[in-house]
């Protein structure tokens, strides 16, 4: 037996080498099945074994597990598809292994009549691993034979080798991608322990924990009352909630109190600036137009825009629409005319000497990245120089989808901070301010695809249009009239009608996983920028989909949308976690346990001036100049640009609405994107630098010091009394006795320093521009503010818990 499967071996490498008669070959194939015959007639205890179907001794799993989409593909387009995937121009051997018909298609040399008959004559033949040429191929010992080759990288492991045959011995079925698969309705489990869901959230949950291969979990308590609505308020409004209201809901005990709460949240003016901040860094929106001379430009109007469409609970499929065509609407008035500022809030390059139809190519390439990104979760723009190496998109489906922004009525010049075309938009002043919008050419553009990407080496042309790969092509009109049901093919009206139909499969998902990482820190799916097929899968996937479905069903509702999460048992759980939980699952990708992340710095920052009594909640409005360190614009403009601060409510406004320059980023709002691109990805790192900043930063300076006169005026007659309404204020809980200990010597401490040296008091007491204190305050004040500067910094205050 083993001397025939080392003569098929041989015998394989001789024919691939060449150097011998056809003859020859026809006897050393007989001579293999001599051998074989040899080797079945002289034991029927072992099994045949071969060098073709020989794999690693790994379980992969019980028979019928092997799923093609969530365990094959991913082995195949990390190691395979660079050669073998979508690519025509760098693929190999004329082999692709991305598609059914690659997949399961004849060898390339399977019509040849001198073939081996030993030889696979397919890549995949389902059922046979011995006659299909990518197991051969990936499990062969001989280095030569073996792919991927060995200086690749990426190699496969043994676990994904025995994935592989398993598959095959399966049948090897197949499945498309499942982000591009429709959404289907998604019946909802039955837990087994039903009484612990609140909605059908759960029960798609509790059904993932109870089948966990190292035994059945189950949900975490419920938070308590106090934790619960400070989780609520940050995660829906961005601000924590005041002591009159956490002391308000902890005190309701009849039903509905829970669901009182988020409805109150939800109809805050609160709720649209804290969730427009998400928007604006997906949407590249900033105050200035970037590059060197990065002039200021005005882009605030449709910043508000933003604020007002999730506070007026905006349909999400309206949303989207008026963004990418709002001004092609019959009848557009100027709100959905102002709504495509959208897809004009890329940076413009204004500087000497640059082809101004090299610049205009750079925006419409940026409207494609943002559109396809921001909205369908896809990384489209990988096929702008060449077929996308991963996912099924063409270099032809980029520049049909670029061609629905290239009949923009633009010049590609930037000379000035705001170009043409402009909307008059009157300001809520009476102002009539010049706000960048879409509008489009009388005459189209001609597009033509760019060889390699190169804007002045155009190729075939094409007409507008969207990828295949995701739905059939877009309608000719839209089924609803107010969206224009004469919508021509080759306008935005018709990309917008695309990307709303609820036979898109890939905007619901995508809305839906990025509501979820608001609440929750992480989306269903962990690459929220990336639903291709080299991103993560959902951990929960028909939990995706059912939302996805009842998304859609309630009209697109948002706000129905996060109550529905929000109300669930799994958002109410708590964050404490156990250690045998945290082993288990560190990243808490079972949703066992509430997330525990540090909270965002515009919220940190926020959350600063809310407890102290400084922040000023005016809604809307041109962008403001809160306190910044001097030098930083001068040193990225060359000195032609100087920040000056705000005065007064200026310095005391939310950060959304703090002015954006593109070369120079807020410096006190770490991990934030630059906005020069559409980033929809949450950041976090942990860094010594954002420790000074929350300690030594003049708003969380100036804070500490009015919080802790705060605490002076309304806190009581002495300082335990004080300690603990500053703790209840910042944290929505009391603080326990030795807490009080260790924050009242602190404070002692603090006087008896603060008493010796008066210069340094009177910093602390008066940082910031708010009015001083009375100089015989001094030492009081800094000491609290000392405290206060604790308290501030306490990891349960800088943590959604």
């Amino acid at each position: 037996m083993y001397r025939g499967a080392a003569l098929g071996g041989m015998l394989a490498r001789m024919r691939r080498k060449g150097g011998h008669s056809p003859g020859f070959y026809d006897a050393a194939a007989a001579a293999l099945c001599s051998a074989l015959a040899h080797a079945i007639a002289s034991t029927s205890a072992l099994p045949l074994l071969s060098s073709l179907a020989a794999a690693p001794v790994i379980a992969a799993g019980p028979p019928g597990t092997i799923d093609f989409d969530r365990d094959i593909r991913p082995i195949l387009s990390d190691s395979c598809f660079a050669c073998h995937g979508p690519d025509a121009g760098t693929r190999k051997a004329r082999l692709r292994l991305d598609t059914r018909e690659g997949l399961f298609g004849p060898t390339r040399d399977a019509a040849d009549e001198n073939r081996d008959p030993f030889f696979p004559s397919r890549v995949v033949a389902p059922g046979d691993v011995a006659m299909s040429e990518l197991a051969r191929r990936v499990m062969s010992e001989d280095e030569d034979e073996r792919m991927p080759p060995a200086e690749w990288a990426r190699q496969l492991t043994a676990e994904e080798l025995a994935k592989l045959r398993e598959w095959i011995d399966d049948g090897a079925p197949w499945s498309g991608h499942w982000a591009y698969e429709p959404v289907k309705p998604v019946a909802v489990p039955d837990a087994r322990d039903g009484a612990a869901c609140r909605n059908e959230i759960d029960r798609f949950v509790l059904t993932r924990l109870e089948r966990e291969k190292d035994g059945p979990l189950g949900l975490s308590e419920e938070a308590d009352r106090a934790t619960l609505i400070r989780r609520l308020s940050l995660d829906l409004t961005g601000l924590p909630p005041s002591r009159e209201e956490v002391a308000a809901f902890e005190n309701d005990s009849t039903p509905d109190a829970y669901e009182r709460a988020v409805d109150r949240l939800l109809a805050s003016a609160r709720f649209g600036e804290h969730f427009a901040g998400a928007w604006l860094d997906a949407a590249r929106y900033a105050d200035s137009n970037g590059f060197q001379i990065d002039p200021d430009r005005t882009a605030w109007p449709w910043r508000d825009w933003v604020i007002q469409a999730f506070n007026s609970n905006m349909p999400y499929d309206r949303f989207v629409f008026d963004q990418v065509a709002g001004d092609l609407v019959p009848g557009a008035g100027a709100a959905q005319i102002l709504a495509t500022a959208f897809n004009r809030n890329h940076p413009i390059n204004g500087e000497g000497g640059r082809d101004v139809e090299e610049s205009r190519i750079d925006y419409v390439h940026d409207r494609v990245d943002a559109t396809s990104t921001a909205f369908l979760g896809i990384t489209l723009s990988c096929a702008q120089c060449h077929d996308h190496k991963y996912d099924p998109f063409t270099q032809r489906d980029y520049y049909r989808f670029f061609a629905f922004f290239n009949s923009i009525d633009e010049t590609g010049g930037g000379e000035q901070g705001d170009m043409p075309p402009l909307l008059d938009w009157k300001a809520a002043d009476g102002r009539d301010l010049k706000v960048m919008v879409m509008r489009d050419r009388a005459e189209p553009r001609r597009t033509h695809m760019l060889l390699r990407g190169a804007w002045d080496q155009p190729g075939q042309e094409v007409v507008p249009g969207t990828p295949d790969a995701i739905t059939p092509e877009a309608a000719a009109a839209s089924d609803d009239a107010s969206r224009g049901a004469t919508a021509a093919l080759s306008n935005r009206l018709a990309l917008a009608a695309w990307l709303t139909s609820r036979d898109n499969p890939l905007t619901p998902r995508v809305a839906v996983n990025r509501l979820w990482q608001h609440l929750f820190g992480h989306g269903l799916v962990r690459t929220p920028d990336n639903f291709g097929v080299q991103g993560e899968r959902p951990t929960h996937p028909e939990l995706l989909d059912w939302l996805a479905g009842r998304f859609m069903e309630s009209g697109w509702d948002v706000k129905a949308l996060l109550k529905l999460i929000v109300s669930s048992a799994t958002y109410r759980q708590t964050s404490v976690c156990s250690k045998d939980l945290l082993d288990r699952d560190p990243e808490n990708r079972l949703l066992a346990r509430s997330p525990r992340y540090r909270l965002a710095a515009g919220v940190l920052r926020d959350q600063a001036l809310f407890a102290s009594g400084l922040l000023v909640e005016t809604l809307g409005g041109p962008p403001v100049k809160p306190y910044h360190p001097a030098g930083v614009w001068e040193d990225v403009s060359f000195g032609r640009i100087k920040y000056e601060p705000g005065k007064g409510h200026d310095l005391y406004r939310r950060s959304v609405y703090t002015f954006w320059r593109r070369t120079a980023a807020p410096v006190n709002l770490f991990d934030v994107p630059q906005r020069q691109k559409c980033s929809v990805r949450v950041i976090r790192t942990n860094t010594p630098l954002q420790s000074l900043v929350l300690l030594n930063d003049v708003t969380f300076a100036e804070a500490s010091a009015a919080l802790g006169q705060r605490a002076m005026h309304e806190g009581g007659t002495d300082d335990r009394t004080r300690l603990s309404w500053a703790i209840e204020t910042v944290l929505s809980r009391r603080p326990t006795e030795h807490e009080l200990d260790v924050l009242a010597s602190r404070l002692g401490r603090l006087r008896d320093h603060y008493a010796s040296h008066p210069g340094e008091a009177r910093d602390a007491a008066c940082a910031g521009d708010r009015p001083d204190p009375a100089p015989d305050r001094f030492t009081d004040i800094a000491a609290y503010a000392g405290v206060m500067s604790i308290i501030l910094n306490l990891d349960e205050t800088l943590t959604r818990e």
